[in-house]
């Protein structure tokens, strides 16, 4: 017997179903009872569901799987709720399968299936074939694109400081202001139209609507931006939540330059070198100075901006880049596109390995 469920009904769920759905539905005609939790339902309901319910509900299972697609804690709740819950999960025969690290909530390793958000997400990736895939340097118009999406005080910081360098490509739709000091001229005409005439005024920039492309659809998040990669050098990311310092939460604006072999500065939370190493990645050569490991967000943000502004449009650094990181941009690539190719039978793998042992 399988139940999925949210609030303790049955609900139908859109996760991603070639990576867990699919494997989990084989067994439903086994003995075993098997509950899956999505986390990001029950979450917000801590306070008025209680902690003690969701404990009965899990014990009446054999195993439970929760799933954690985005992050651990959304930002809002008490972390002292989650603190408990997770020691009373540890606990029992809940396993867990992860799209991000949150260190503050300890979730036992032994019992949880962790991947980086882009990698299962990367099956929606769309390059098109006219995209120049580049190891070593050529003459382009731009050192680096920042392309800016939802409203953040840091990205409006980025843009301040950086939005009008001639040696950058940079857009900021998620901003009324700054969304119509923009460059637009190497945008899809289709996604231009999109993200610029949006309603911003209430809520936060769409980026994960669809555009039609090579018969297909696709997020505008996850299409890999043909005219402005070949038209910049570099990349520069600001991940979704840079602020949260415990926190390794990787979406498809690491993805990106990752499965297409490009250098790029990222803002994000601290010790993404470290986290991505677990997966394969090797990012050291791409820490050009210490900001990966500095905690602080200020003094962070302070050194990525002084990078990026040391490198500018100095075509000897750029050069050195290209010749310093190319190993390791083409290593990154084919790690990339093997973690896509068998994640989803890893993470088969592993749910049938746990759901036999509780059988």
């Amino acid at each position: 017997m399988i139940r999925f469920t949210s609030t303790g009904d049955e609900w139908s769920t859109n996760w991603n179903d070639e990576f867990f759905i699919d494997t989990i539905e084989e067994h439903k005609n086994s003995d075993c009872k098997i509950l899956v939790l999505e986390w990001q339902h029950w979450v917000p309901k801590l306070k008025s569901l209680r902690q003690n319910m969701i404990i009965r509900l899990v014990k009446k299972y054999d195993i439970c799987f929760f799933l954690i697609r985005e992050m651990a804690v959304p930002f809002g709740n008490d972390s002292s709720e989650m603190k408990k819950l997770l020691d009373e999960l540890n606990n029992l025969n809940v396993f867990f399968i992860t799209l991000s690290e949150d260190w503050k909530f300890h979730i036992d390793e032994s019992k949880t299936f962790n991947i980086p958000w882009f990698v299962p997400n990367s099956i929606y990736f769309y390059i098109s074939e006219n995209t120049t895939i580049d190891f070593d340097y050529r003459p382009k118009d731009f050192t680096f694109n920042m392309l800016l999406g939802s409203s953040t005080s840091y990205r409006t910081l980025f843009f301040e400081l950086l939005g009008n360098e001639q040696y950058i490509y940079s857009t900021y739709f998620g901003h009324k202001k700054f969304r119509l000091e923009s460059s637009n001229h190497l945008e899809d005409d289709d996604i231009l139209n999109n993200l610029s005439n949006q309603d911003i005024s209430s809520e936060k920039l769409q980026t994960m609507e669809h555009v039609k492309r090579a018969d297909d659809h696709f997020c505008i998040s996850h299409i890999i931006p043909e005219k402005i990669y070949n038209n910049s050098h570099f990349d520069i990311v600001t991940e979704s939540q840079a602020l949260f310092n415990t926190l390794n939460f990787t979406t498809e604006k690491t993805g990106k330059p990752l499965s297409t072999g490009r250098f790029f500065i990222w803002y994000d939370s601290p010790h993404k070198v470290e986290y991505l190493r677990k997966f394969g990645f090797e990012l050291q050569d791409y820490v050009l100075c210490d900001y990966d490991s500095i905690e602080d967000n200020v003094d962070r943000l302070a050194l990525v901006l002084e990078l990026i502004k040391e490198i500018g449009d100095n075509e000897n650094y750029i050069k050195k880049i290209y010749k310093d990181t190319k190993d390791a941009r083409i290593h990154n690539q084919e790690v990339f596109r093997e973690l896509s190719r068998t994640s989803q039978s890893d993470i088969s793998s592993w749910i049938n390995g746990q759901i036999n042992k509780a059988s």
